[in-house]
């Protein structure tokens, strides 16, 4: 289980020079506190760091935890308009580091532009490394009956709503494709719009943390390896685990973070075929 916020404010210049980038608190589930964010009880763990701005040199995220130890300064970060190819993430999903609860997290960064510039990065926390998924994927029964749990697709989908400069807008996803009936994992997802910068998923049935990513502007842009499930660049199929869990008929919709008003998003969902279920049991 994994949760995202965004950091955002314009710092001044100098390549060592770090300056606080605030805690994005429009559409923020997490208590914010002071110019950061407080660590949740539920997702006490750094799962990753990703950052975005046109000259980003450092990064470095800080709680009081980490003392006496050198606070982590990350590098190399996205530097543009949009999310590199591949994009730079610091996934430390596989072994996250332990934040102690109620502690002020706070991110700081660094830019080497000729003035203040704005930068854009988007923390996720979790609960632990990612679990075995709940069925086994891809089992040999499927040839015998394809509706068997542990089917793995992908779902393409398109929304056209308008997004907000500088702030989380939610779109629900219209599938190509209805999804037969029953109950998903979805374990991976792409998202992309003209300028857009980030995207978590608004679960339609709880529970209220958002996982997200990174997202991308152009058909050929690559997305983080772990972010999908079969990442095209790579033969390992790691993951993040389950992001959610819904049924059919109450797919999640998305938040998309972008830099200007775009008016048309898509997307892809990679889902496993988790059940014929299609209630919660009594």
């Amino acid at each position: 289980m994994f949760h995202s916020e965004a950091f955002t404010s314009s710092i001044a210049t100098g390549a060592n020079v770090f300056s606080q980038i605030n805690y994005f608190t429009q559409s923020n589930v997490l208590a914010p506190l002071n110019l950061g964010v407080q660590v949740s009880p539920t997702v006490p763990n750094l799962m990753s760091i990703a950052g975005i701005g046109v000259n980003m040199v450092h990064l470095r995220g800080q709680t009081p935890s980490m003392l006496p130890f050198p606070w982590p300064t990350l590098d190399p970060n996205n530097r543009g308009g949009a999310a590199e190819s591949p994009p730079r993430i610091h996934d430390f999903s596989e072994t996250p580091l332990p934040l102690r609860p109620t502690d002020e997290f706070d991110m700081f960064g660094s830019q080497n532009a000729a003035g203040a510039q704005v930068q854009y990065v988007l923390v996720s926390f979790c609960d632990g490394p990612p679990q075995p998924l709940p069925v086994q994927v891809l089992p040999p029964t499927l040839t015998a009956n394809p509706a068997t749990p542990g089917r793995l697709f992908t779902a393409h989908w398109t929304a056209s709503a308008t997004l907000g400069a500088g702030t989380w807008t939610r779109v629900q996803p219209t599938f190509d494709q209805a999804l037969p009936a029953g109950f998903y994992a979805l374990v991976g997802a792409r998202v992309m719009s003209a300028s857009a910068l980030f995207f978590r998923l608004y679960p339609a049935m709880g529970p209220i943390w958002r996982p997200g990513g990174v997202a991308v502007q152009a058909y050929d842009q690559l997305d983080p390896t772990n972010q999908r499930f079969l990442p095209i660049y790579s033969g390992v199929s790691e993951g993040w685990g389950v992001w959610l869990s819904f049924f059919q008929n109450v797919p999640p919709a998305v938040e998309i973070f972008a830099t200007a008003a775009d008016t048309s998003e898509e997307g892809i969902f990679d889902l496993l075929y988790v059940s014929t279920a299609v209630t919660q049991p009594s």
